[in-house]
């Protein structure tokens, strides 16, 4: 997963909230559709590439109940977020999420991306990041 370098500018500059954003009813009023245990909400500051491929829309699967870990929600919620993610999944739909106590993880309140993708490889990536340098043709 990639930013275009005008992405991870904006995405770097973007304000850190000092409270749960997925907490606020601002970022949720955003809801593309809603369940008895979630949300699903735009990503504000979406990925540029997804596995070698141009991401055409990010989702993030967002519990109603502010938890760090799928495993802190009841059957029930776990249930209706799972059913969610079968759903976009078969949509074409990448899932992905980060575990409780990832470092790179930006907000502590569990969520679950759903990353759609153009099907074709794009012609080439070069990412150059210290101390790397990727090279993908």
């Amino acid at each position: 997963m990639y930013h275009y370098r005008k992405s991870e500018k904006a995405y770097s500059h973007f304000p850190k909230p000092i409270d749960c954003p997925f907490c606020d009813p601002k970022e949720t009023a955003t809801a593309v559709r809603e369940t008895e245990h979630a949300f699903v909400i735009p990503n504000r500051t979406f990925y540029d590439i997804w596995e070698l491929r141009r991401v055409t829309d990010h989702l993030m699967i967002v519990p109603k109940q502010h938890v760090c870990s799928l495993a802190d929600l009841s059957d029930a919620a776990k249930l209706d977020i799972m059913n969610l993610i079968g759903e976009y999944e078969s949509g074409d739909y990448n899932v992905y999420a980060r575990s409780a106590t990832s470092t790179t993880r930006s907000v502590a309140h569990q969520h679950t991306h759903l990353i759609k993708a153009e099907q074709k490889l794009a012609r080439m990536l070069l990412h150059i990041r210290r101390p790397y340098v990727t090279i993908k043709f």
